[in-house]
């Protein structure tokens, strides 16, 4: 996951519904249950039905932006399956414009809209987060810039309500954390209040805990902070478990509770979920891709060669160079490094040095990747000896 202040700036205003309806909240009157069936179909990756979902209730009401915005999630989850396709980009900015226009004519109308200000905001901020993950930071930066006042609006009048929180949280913790790792950042950050890390935290857990509709992304990104920015695994653990439970059909979430399993040690939990992935890919599931499946194939070869079954492991290790599609990504690519190298060593534990040294040129081939170049070098003057390992 990509995470640059800038993305996550833009994120501020997601989902920042009121738990309870004002009388001139008519949207959410009747619609709650409507509102969460459609999420829910979002989260278990049914793309067709939610959309389906929504038109009937932008049919119903098209002057709302509820619905508006709410198709525009279901063409970001199609994006976020596989965030390296970009083949779905102009659709989903399609939909996120048509929404900041149904907001902008009521909000002619009546500035100080609820429901006009959120969408808007989250539609800024959804667009943002794209943007920058795009590599288009100044545009990026604009939406972000643009979306923080309509969180702060929105802050004003519902104090209270928890998936507000979602929005608060990130900010805080990202405004904090990024400058400092970013020197690039800090001059964006001289026009925006400060952040404060664990603020920050408490919000997002509070959000996960206790907010309606922002509650699964909440515990989403607690999830990715602990992973990615806090290098605690064990923390990220039980949200991605509670996730993957409510949601187990979703891609995403599955993939990366098999990866957190892995990286606290719980390897056969995490092997059980990497082959249902596999099996997941090898039936045309939604979400379900093949730079998953070559992950999958690399934890289950690194596996089995910690039990010794090393036959197996030159089975998954040659699945993950043989399955490498075209254009080459760069996490395939990694994967492709480890794979390649582990093949080597395998072929040394055989005295096969012909065939080891083929996999340590291979090596040298794909792009650097942490320190793979430098071990296949060193392999390719000495055999590995895993005796002095």
């Amino acid at each position: 996951m990509q995470m640059g202040f800038v993305t996550y700036l833009s994120l501020v205003c997601f989902l920042l519904i009121p738990s309870e309806a004002k009388p001139k909240s008519y949207t959410l009157r009747g619609y709650d249950a409507r509102i969460q069936s459609g999420i829910d179909m979002i989260y278990s990756l049914q793309f067709d039905s939610a959309d389906s979902h929504f038109l009937k209730i932008i049919d119903a009401d098209p002057e709302n932006p509820l619905g508006y915005f709410f198709r525009a999630m279901v063409g970001w989850w199609r994006v976020l399956v596989d965030l390296e396709d970009e083949s779905k980009d102009k659709e989903f900015y399609a939909l996120l414009e048509r929404c900041i226009e149904v907001c902008n004519v009521r909000l002619k109308k009546d500035p100080f809209d609820f429901d006009s200000i959120l969408f808007k905001g989250g539609a800024l901020g959804f667009r943002g987060r794209l943007r920058g993950d795009r590599g288009d930071y100044l545009g990026a930066a604009r939406d972000g810039l643009r979306a923080l006042p309509l969180l702060n609006k929105s802050r004003e009048m519902e104090a209270t309500n928890k998936d507000i929180l979602f929005g608060q949280g990130l900010y805080n913790y990202f405004a904090d954390i990024m400058p400092k790792r970013h020197k690039i950042l800090r001059p964006i950050m001289f026009f925006l209040p400060e952040g404060d890390r664990e603020v920050g935290l408490d919000q997002l857990k509070e959000a996960a805990r206790e907010g309606r509709y922002a509650k699964a992304e909440a515990a989403y990104f607690l999830a990715q902070i602990y992973r990615v920015f806090e290098a605690d695994f064990h923390s990220s653990l039980p949200y991605l478990e509670s996730l993957h439970k409510q949601y187990s059909n979703n891609a995403l979430y599955h993939r990366y509770l098999a990866r957190n399993l892995v990286e606290v040690g719980q390897w056969q939990r995490g092997a059980r979920l990497y082959r249902d992935y596999i099996e997941r890919v090898h039936s045309d599931e939604p979400g379900y891709h093949v730079h998953g499946e070559i992950e999958s194939h690399y934890y289950l070869g690194r596996l089995a060669y910690f039990r010794s079954d090393l036959g197996k492991a030159r089975d998954h290790f040659s699945l993950v160079e043989r399955l490498l599609p075209a254009p080459l990504r760069t996490r395939d690519a990694a994967f492709a490094s480890l794979a390649n190298l582990n093949l080597g060593m395998i072929s040394d534990r055989h005295l096969q040095r012909r065939e080891a040294l083929g996999y340590y040129r291979r090596v040298l081939e794909l792009p650097s990747h942490s320190d793979l170049h430098s071990k296949a070098e060193q392999f390719l003057d000495v055999p590995y000896d895993h005796l002095s390992d």
